[in-house]
Formats: C-alpha cells, sequence, structure tokens
C-alpha cells in the first residue's frame, strides 16, 4: 500500500511544539505514514485569544494550499482554528484535534472534564462542545492559569497541576475521562493517565489516527455542499489561495 503522507500542522510559530506533538503522533502512527510537520511561519509563539485564533486561522489556510501534496491533515491546536477552510481547500480528510479529543474520550468514557490553560477560554471551549454536540457529556471546564507557553515536556509544575486538576475533577465531578485541551500538552498525557487513573487525550495522537484511518478507508473531504472548493472570488493585495480563483 502506499505511504501516506500526513501533515501535521501547528498553527502557532512555537517549533518546539511541533517537534513535540510530531515525536507523539509519530509513534503512535508508525513506519507506514510519513509525517510531514509544518510550523506556521508567521502569527502568535502561542494562542489564547480570539485575536491569536483568527491570525492562526490564516497560517492553516496559507499552509493547506501550499502543501497540495498531502493525503490527510491533522491541526494541532485544540481550538481547531481553521479546520472548516481546509476542509474547504482540499480533498484530504482534515481532523483537529480538539475535536478528535472529545470523539475519542466518548468512545472510552461517558462523562468527561476539560482541563484549559486560561480562564478566558473557557466560554470558547462551551461554544465549541455545543457545535459538536458533546457538551452535555462534560462535567466541567478547569483552567490551570497556566498559558500556552509554559505547558509541556520541560514544565514539570505544569503536569503537576493537570494531575492535581485532574483528581480533583474525578473525585468530585465523576468525570471519567479528562480532555487535555491543549497539544502542547501532548507529552503529559501518559503520566497524567497513570496518576489519575482515567484516559486522558490532548487529541495529538488520535487525532493523527484519525486521519490516517480515514485516508485508509478511502473517506475523502466531499466537494458537494459545505465543503465545495471557495467561490473564485478575486482576492485584493495578495495571491487568492484557494484553487480558481481569479
Amino acid at each position: 500500500m502506499t505511504r501516506a503522507r500526513l501533515g501535521l500542522i501547528n498553527p502557532n510559530t512555537d517549533a518546539g511544539d511541533t517537534a513535540e506533538m510530531a515525536t507523539i503522533a509519530e509513534a503512535a502512527l508508525g513506519p507506514e505514514v510519513q509525517l510531514v510537520a509544518l510550523t506556521a511561519r508567521r502569527g502568535p509563539r502561542s494562542i489564547e485569544s480570539a485575536a491569536d485564533d483568527a491570525i492562526a486561522a490564516a497560517e492553516v489556510v496559507r499552509l493547506v494550499a501550499e502543501h497540495p501534496e498531502l493525503d490527510c491533515i491533522v491541526i494541532g491546536c485544540f481550538g481547531d482554528p481553521g479546520v472548516q477552510a481546509a476542509r474547504e481547500l482540499t480533498q484530504a480528510p482534515v481532523v483537529g484535534i480538539g475535536e478528535a479529543a472529545y470523539r475519542a474520550a466518548l468512545m472510552v468514557a461517558r462523562r468527561f472534564a476539560v482541563i484549559t490553560t486560561l480562564a478566558r477560554g473557557v466560554p470558547d471551549l462551551e461554544d465549541g462542545m455545543e457545535r459538536l454536540g458533546v457538551r452535555g457529556s462534560c462535567v466541567g471546564v478547569l483552567p490551570l492559569d497556566i498559558p500556552v507557553a509554559r505547558q509541556g515536556g520541560e514544565f514539570p509544575q505544569s503536569r503537576e497541576a493537570i494531575i492535581a486538576t485532574g483528581t480533583e475533577a474525578v473525585r468530585s465531578l465523576g468525570a471519567e475521562a479528562l480532555v487535555l485541551a491543549c497539544g502542547a500538552m501532548t507529552a503529559s498525557e501518559a503520566i497524567v493517565s497513570e496518576q489519575v487513573g482515567v484516559p486522558a487525550t490532548s487529541g495529538v495522537a488520535v487525532g493523527a489516527l484519525f486521519a490516517h484511518a480515514l485516508w485508509r478507508a478511502g473517506l475523502r473531504t466531499s466537494k458537494v455542499g459545505s465543503f465545495a472548493a471557495p467561490e473564485a472570488i478575486e482576492y485584493a493585495g495578495m495571491a487568492a489561495l484557494h484553487p480558481g480563483a481569479a
């Protein structure tokens, strides 16, 4: 079988985040997949606000347009910036790690808690769960008050905070699984799951596996209706990024 080219797109500009997510994704996918790790060239180093998200989404669109050779794509930011736009630009399956984490959690548990970075992001996470139809299974969205830039394997204090918060979510809220709402938390998944005693996922590994599974199953993004290629509209001050544009 042809070796799939899977694009892991990090919408922020932190190459360290990209490397950590790529390591986790490659370990999950195995040698039959060629992982192409892509980092945004411009924009925020971490994505904390709606303004950051808007700029990051534009970088996702650019990277998808620049890499038509990819067979499947995973967007490595929990807010799934630009996922819908990316699906318009390609037939390749496109999976966001946020949606992947929620779907995976509900395949192994019935009630989950979300652990996130800053309190300001809670309403957006709640809105996202509402759109995906999973909010009723969430027992709480719990901020650590530790920003994205201080997550990851080199920050043990963040991992300790995730474990403490997750343990309390299981004890007090009845969580049966944990959704770690930040790609930079990926390196903490295994130890959090072990220490807290419930499944924990940031969506990176399972998102990559979902994207590859869709490709392997022969499923491609529909080009009829919602995800059809964008209309050929002229862009001012920049080259149009979608096929067939003026």
